[in-house]
């Protein structure tokens, strides 16, 4: 084993006791830091998935337990979490598909079994209710004519174009502090393109930043 081999698996065992202290923020750093002296260890990716998994970073886990499988296809602690992980965020076919792999490879494993026949009965209720589902009714925006929607000649307030205007909106705030309402066409305006602005943002966003850097995350979490 070289010097530097010997520096990751230390720096491992220090992510060990991290995790053991439940301190999941610090077990990620180390395994971090070992799989940046020794990427080809799969072991390292697998404990940082589990440490992301108790973080409720399943995305994270899904993507360290798969690279940990590809550096070695028969580590069945691998297909676990990746399958835990999977589960958590509501991919049960995916997740049947690696606990039948952990079953299959380690048939001993009474709680794989377990979760193996839980994993199947959610499968099988997705697949009942996706067969008599009749889908969602059309959404009442689609039949929505804005451009016949006249404004009436009496309206006293600042007129919405195309694009929003900090005229209007100092108008619309000084509106509604007096009581008053902005026109329904502006309101239906509104309302949809905050429904195309929702719509278009993906629902995860991945960053880099440097080492040295500060990330400020502004808001809270649900889930």
């Amino acid at each position: 084993m070289t010097s530097t081999e010997e520096e990751a698996t230390a720096l491992k065992n220090q992510g060990n006791k991290a995790f053991a202290a439940h301190n999941w923020p610090e077990a990620i750093e180390y395994y971090t830091k070992a799989i940046a002296l020794n990427d080809k260890e799969p072991t390292y990716y697998s404990n940082r998935a589990q440490a992301n998994i108790k973080s409720e970073a399943y995305g994270y886990a899904i993507a360290d337990a798969t690279k940990a499988i590809e550096l070695d296809p028969n580590f069945v602690k691998a297909y676990y979490r990746r399958a835990v992980a999977y589960t958590a965020i509501l991919k049960s076919r995916e997740a049947l598909k690696d606990f039948k792999t952990v079953v299959k490879k380690a048939p001993n494993d009474k709680d794989a079994k377990l979760k193996l026949a839980e994993c199947e009965k959610i499968v099988r209720r997705v697949e009942f209710f996706r067969a008599i589902e009749v889908g969602d009714p059309p959404s009442a925006a689609e039949g929505l004519d804005i451009d016949s929607m006249a404004v009436d000649d009496d309206y006293d307030g600042v007129r919405l174009g195309d694009e929003m205007t900090p005229e209007f909106i100092n108008d619309m705030l000084e509106r509604f502090k007096n009581g008053k309402k902005i026109h329904k066409k502006y309101v239906y305006q509104i309302v949809l393109a905050v429904k195309k602005i929702v719509y278009d943002e993906p629902t995860m966003v991945e960053m880099e930043i440097e080492d040295d850097a500060q990330l400020t995350v502004c808001g809270d979490t649900h889930g």
